[in-house]
C-alpha cells in the first residue's frame, strides 16, 4: 500500500507533558520490517503468529491490520496504539482481542523515542518525565526519599521496555517500600576484602573494577554498597589485585564485576592483560547485566566492545585460558533482538555466556515465565546457570521475597517443561557461600524464637575458611553440625514446613571395593557400544523416534520424512538428539555419519520450534583423533547460532574418570567452541569406580579445566548402571558427600545436575524426586510428572507394569543399583 510521506502523527505523553511528531511512513516501514524479521513464534508467540500468518513483512502487516479491525488503515491502527502508550496504558495491550507482543510495541516506541545512553534520575519530576509513568501524588515525598537513598538510573533501552512491560518496570522503578528497614545491609559475611579484591572461595576471587552501573536493579544485593558513592578503583589498585593473585596459586578463576566492570575500559584492559601471564589462572568470568538492560554498550561504535572482547579471548586462549561472560535475565520481556545478537556473537567466537536469574515475587515466580525466558536464551547459545532463591534479603527488597519452598518447588515445573540442557541449578547464596538444594545443602530447622530466620546446612567446613577468611569461623550465627559442615542462619521464610528436613546422621555403611582396571575398561567399552539415553517414555507410533521428554526426542542419522513430520507436529519439541546407529560391529559414532547428519540437520532447520540438535559421540572421549580439522569445519558449517530461528549444535560425550580427560580434549573443545559448538559431558556413577567425593571432584575439575560443560552426573538408572551397580550399589549417602565436595572445593561452573534416570524420564536427585519407604528396594516418587503429562504426548498412555502411584498422583518407580542406609530424606 502506498502512503503519503507527509502524513504526521502526534504522540502526546500524558505524564511527561511531551508531544512528539512522527511520520506515518516511518512507523509503517519500521513495523513492516519488524514483522518480516521477527514476526515469528520465537519473538511474538504462537497465537500472534497465527493472526499474521506467513509471507513477507507487508503481507503480515496487512493481516495484522485486518485482524485488529483496521484493514487498510495503518493511521488509525497507530493512533490507537500511540494514544494508549502516551497514556501509560501500553501494557498487555490488545486490539479486537488480539494481544500485541511487547517486542512489537517496543519496536514501535523506538521510532517515537529513539536514542541510546542512560539517564541518572535526581527527583520524582524527572522520573515521571523520562518514563511517562504515573507517580501518585501521595507517593512523591517517599519516592524522593528513596531516590536520595538508593540511586535510580535507567537506560533508554530499558525505558522503552518499561512502557509496555510491567515486569521490566518492576525491576528498575523505585518504590516506597524501599524505605522499609527489614533485611540486611550486606549479605556477604566474613569474606576476605582488600581494595577492589574480594574473596569468598578458596579457588576464585572477585575484582570490583567499577563502582556504578548504567541501570540500577532495585533488588541488587549491592544496593547498599557505600562504594557506589566512592571513586572508582585505580590502575594501581588493579595491579595490586593482580599481584595478590600471582602469589595465590590456589586461585583458578577471576570474577570481574562491579558495579558494571565494562563501564571502566582502562581497568578492564589492565585486568585482562595483567592476568594473561599468571599460569594458575584458568578462567576470567566477566559479569555484566548490560546484555539485557544496556546492549548499546556492546553494539555502539560498530560493536567495538564486542570486537575487543573477541580479540582478548583469542589472546587468552594462546595462554591456555578462556573468557566467559556472566549476565542476568529475569523475565522474557527483557529478551531483545539486540541482547540475543550479543550472546550469539560471543558464543560463536568461543566466549561462553551463562545466565543467572534471581527469583522475584510477582514477576517470574509462576513457571511459564521462566520456561519462556530460558527457551529464548538457549537458542542463542547461552548456558543456564543458576536460579537464586530467594531474592537477596537486603533492606527495602521485601516486595521481591518469596518463601524458600516456592523456589524449591519451581523445580517441578522446570523439569517437566524445559529441556534438560536448559534447566539451571536452584541455588541459595548464604552469607558464607552458595549451596544447591538437596545436594550440597538444605533447610534444617527454624531458628529458635525467630520466625524470620532458618538454619541452612551448607557444604563448608571451619577448615575451609582458615587460609583466606578465618573471620568466618568467628561468626555468632553459625554452628558446626555432626557431619562437620557449617549450618548458618539465613533470613527467609520457609513456606512449606515439609522443606525443613533436619540434620543428617553420620554414615556407618561400608564403601564398595575398588574395581579393577579390567573392570573399568569393560565399563568404558559398554558406554561406547550401547546407548545410554534410556527408552522412550511414551509410544511415539513412529519407528526411529524415542520421546525422552516433553521437549526432547532422539532419532538416528537415518531419520526421514516420518520422523521429521512427528517433530514438526509438536511445538513443544525444542531439542533433538542424534544418536549413533548400530551395525554388525557395534555402534557407529556420530562423527562417522556426517553425510547423513548433515542431511538431518538441514531438515531440522525447517522446523522453527527446534532450536538445538545434539550429536552423541563417544569417540570424542575415547578416540578424539577422529575429530580432524575437516570434521570440525563440517560441524561448524552445520551450527546455526543466530538471532532468528537458531539451530544450535552441541556434542554430547561420556566420561568415567578424571584421568581419561586429556590435553587433546582441551584442544578440540577450544576449536569447537570457536565455532560456537558446546561440548558437554555426562558421567555415570559406578560402584567402586568413581563413587567417591574425590573421584567426582577430580573429574569435575578436569572437565572444567578442558572447557567442557559437566552436564549430568547420573546417580542411577542408566543401562550400564543397572548391570554393574546391581553388585556394587551406589549408596545415596555418598551422593550428598559428592555434591558437598564439588560445591565446596570446585568452581560453581563445575557443578553437574545430579540425575536419576527412570523408565518414565529423568528427575533431579532429592529435588524433583523423593524416596519412598518400601523395605529393601529403593523407590522414588517422580514429583514433576503425572499421568496427564504423558497423555499429552500419547493419548493412549498407561503406566507400565510395576509402577505404583504416590499420594499426590505422581508415579513411584523402583531404582535398581541404589541403596539407602538411613532414614534421612535425601541421603
Amino acid at each position: 500500500m502506498k502512503l503519503k510521506t507527509d502524513t504526521i502523527l502526534e504522540v502526546r505523553f500524558e505524564h511527561s507533558k511531551q508531544q512528539i511528531d512522527v511520520p506515518l511512513s516511518k512507523l509503517t516501514d519500521s513495523m513492516t520490517a519488524f514483522l518480516e524479521t521477527y514476526g515469528n513464534e520465537q519473538f511474538c508467540g504462537g497465537s500472534f503468529v497465527e493472526v499474521i500468518n506467513g509471507g513477507d513483512g507487508q503481507t503480515k502487516f496487512a493481516a495484522l491490520l485486518a485482524a485488529t479491525g483496521y484493514e487498510a488503515d495503518p493511521k488509525g491502527f497507530f493512533e490507537v496504539l500511540l494514544d494508549a502508550i502516551g497514556k501509560s496504558k501500553g501494557r498487555n495491550l490488545t486490539l479486537n482481542q488480539i494481544a500485541l507482543p511487547s517486542r512489537f510495541l517496543v519496536a514501535l516506541i523506538e521510532q517515537v523515542i529513539p536514542g541510546h545512553g542512560y539517564v541518572s534520575i535526581k527527583d520524582t519530576a524527572q522520573l515521571e518525565k523520562v518514563t511517562n509513568l504515573d507517580i501518585p501524588a501521595a507517593q512523591r515525598s517517599d519516592l524522593q526519599a528513596v531516590i536520595e537513598r538508593y540511586p535510580v538510573r535507567l537506560s533508554r533501552h530499558t525505558i522503552r521496555q518499561m512502557m509496555v512491560s510491567r515486569d521490566v518496570a518492576y525491576q528498575y522503578m523505585p518504590f516506597v517500600e524501599e524505605l522499609e528497614s527489614t533485611g540486611h545491609t550486606n549479605t556477604w559475611i566474613g569474606q576476605f576484602h582488600d581494595g577492589l579484591l574480594e574473596q569468598m572461595y578458596q579457588n576464585r576471587v572477585i575484582f570490583l573494577l567499577n563502582m556504578s552501573c548504567p541501570v540500577y536493579c532495585r533488588f541488587c544485593f549491592r544496593k547498599h554498597k557505600d562504594t557506589r558513592n566512592e571513586k572508582n578503583p585505580t590502575l594501581e589498585g588493579v595491579a595490586a589485585a593482580v599481584s595478590h593473585v600471582k602469589n595465590s596459586p590456589l586461585i583458578k578463576e577471576i570474577v570481574v564485576t562491579g558495579g558494571d566492570p565494562f563501564m571502566n575500559r582502562a581497568n578492564m584492559a589492565a585486568t585482562i592483560d595483567g592476568l594473561m601471564d599468571v599460569p594458575h589462572v584458568q578462567t576470567l568470568r566477566l559479569a555484566t547485566r548490560c546484555v539485557s538492560y544496556y546492549p548499546d554498550l556492546f553494539l555502539d561504535n560498530e560493536s567495538a566492545y564486542l570486537k575487543y572482547l573477541k580479540q582478548k579471548n583469542m589472546e587468552l586462549q594462546q595462554h591456555g585460558k578462556r573468557m566467559e561472560l556472566a549476565t542476568h535475565f529475569i523475565h522474557p520481556d527483557e529478551v531483545s533482538p539486540e541482547s540475543l545478537d550479543i550472546i550469539t556473537d560471543l558464543v560463536k567466537n568461543g566466549i561462553a555466556v551463562y545466565i543467572q536469574t534471581p527469583f522475584l515475587n510477582d514477576c517470574n515466580d509462576k513457571g511459564p515465565e521462566l520456561v519462556r525466558l530460558f527457551g529464548l536464551l538457549r537458542g542463542a547459545g547461552a548456558e543456564l546457570h543458576y536460579i537464586y532463591i530467594p531474592c537477596s534479603p537486603i533492606h527495602g527488597n521485601s516486595i521481591y521475597w518469596k518463601p524458600l519452598s516456592d523456589g524449591i518447588h519451581m523445580a517441578f515445573s522446570l523439569r517437566a517443561n524445559l529441556s534438560d540442557r536448559v534447566i539451571p541449578r536452584i541455588c541459595t547464596a548464604t552469607p558464607i557461600g552458595k549451596m544447591d538444594w538437596y545436594t550440597s545443602g538444605w533447610a534444617v530447622e527454624q531458628v529458635a524464637d525467630n520466625e524470620n530466620f532458618i538454619w541452612i546446612r551448607t557444604p563448608y567446613t571451619p577448615e575451609y575458611f582458615k587460609n583466606f577468611a578465618p573471620i568466618a569461623n568467628e561468626l555468632t550465627n553459625i554452628r558446626v553440625n555432626d557431619e562437620g559442615t557449617i549450618d548458618i542462619q539465613y533470613m527467609a521464610k520457609i513456606g512449606d514446613k515439609a522443606c525443613l528436613i533436619g540434620n543428617r546422621p553420620r554414615k556407618t555403611a561400608p564403601k564398595n571395593p575398588a574395581a579393577t582396571g579390567a573392570d573399568v575398561d569393560r565399563l568404558k567399552e559398554e558406554l561406547t557400544t550401547h546407548s545410554q539415553a534410556g527408552a522412550s517414555i511414551v509410544n511415539t507410533g513412529i519407528e526411529g523416534v524415542s520421546r525422552l521428554h516433553e521437549t526432547r526426542v532422539q532419532i538416528s542419522a537415518r531419520a526421514g520424512e516420518q520422523q521429521m513430520a512427528y517433530i514438526m507436529a509438536d511445538h513443544r519439541i525444542t531439542d533433538v538428539v542424534v544418536a549413533p546407529d548400530m551395525d554388525v560391529d557395534g555402534a557407529v559414532d556420530s562423527v562417522d555419519a556426517l553425510y547423513d547428519i548433515t542431511r538431518v540437520i538441514r531438515q531440522l532447520r525447517d522446523i522453527p520450534h527446534v532450536n538445538a540438535v545434539r550429536l552423541r559421540s563417544m569417540k570424542f572421549a575415547n578416540a578424539p583423533e577422529s575429530y580432524t580439522r575437516a570434521v570440525i569445519n563440517t560441524l561448524g558449517d552445520l551450527n546455526h547460532l543466530s538471532v532468528v530461528n537458531p539451530l544450535r549444535l552441541e556434542i554430547e560425550t561420556w566420561f568415567i574418570r578424571a584421568q581419561d580427560v586429556g590435553k587433546i580434549h582441551a584442544k578440540l573443545v577450544r576449536r569447537l567452541n570457536n565455532k560456537g559448538i558446546t561440548v558437554y559431558a555426562n558421567v555415570p556413577l559406578l560402584g567402586g569406580v568413581n563413587d567417591t567425593d574425590r573421584a567426582i571432584h577430580d573429574l569435575a575439575y578436569a572437565l572444567r579445566e578442558k572447557g567442557m560443560e559437566f552436564h549430568h552426573l547420573y546417580v542411577a538408572g542408566l543401562p550400564v548402571q543397572n548391570r554393574w551397580n546391581k553388585n556394587f550399589p551406589i549408596d545415596s549417602y555418598d551422593v550428598i558427600d559428592i555434591a558437598t565436595m564439588v560445591r565446596r572445593e570446585g568452581s560453581g561452573r563445575e557443578i553437574p545436575r545430579y540425575i536419576i534416570l527412570t523408565p518414565l524420564g529423568e528427575v533431579d536427585y532429592g529435588l524433583t524426586s523423593k524416596f519412598v519407604k518400601t523395605g529393601s528396594e529403593v523407590k522414588i516418587e517422580l514429583g514433576c510428572y503425572d499421568q496427564s503429562y504423558y497423555k499429552t504426548m500419547d493419548e493412549n498412555f498407561v503406566f507400565p507394569e510395576g509402577i505404583d502411584m504416590g499420594t499426590d498422583g505422581n508415579p513411584v518407580v523402583t531404582v535398581p543399583g541404589l541403596i539407602k542406609t538411613n532414614d534421612f530424606p535425601v541421603s
